[in-house]
């Protein structure tokens, strides 16, 4: 740590990230939620938002999730794929590297649109 930072504004700044991707996340029903390639950080706080989303009454039920990854990971499977979509949606998990799947995927979207 450098002797000028300041604690509590990285605290305030994580908090308001955090309240950021909880809106996001509050508006998630009927959309699509992906993680590449986060084993622990992200599975943990998008299963929190959603808990937070969940209690508050949002509607967050039909979602589909993916995790795309190169090894198959525990926090993925169980806060990305299995809890998130089992009050509706599905989740997916995809294991291939990474420079086969984003491409793939992209190339998928774009010629939806």
């Amino acid at each position: 740590m450098h002797p000028e930072c300041d604690g509590s504004t990285i605290g305030k700044t994580s908090y308001e990230d955090f309240k950021i991707f909880t809106d996001s996340v509050s508006r998630l029903d009927g959309g699509v939620l992906i993680n590449i390639g986060s084993s622990v950080i992200l599975p943990e706080v998008f299963i929190k938002s959603l808990s937070i989303v969940r209690n508050l009454g949002f509607n967050v039920r039909n979602i589909t999730t993916a995790n795309l990854d190169m090894f198959r990971h525990y926090r993925p499977d169980v806060n990305v794929v299995t809890r998130p979509t089992s009050l509706g949606g599905r989740g997916f998990h995809i294991i291939e590297r990474h420079e086969k799947t984003v491409p793939s995927l992209y190339k998928l979207i774009i010629d939806r649109l």
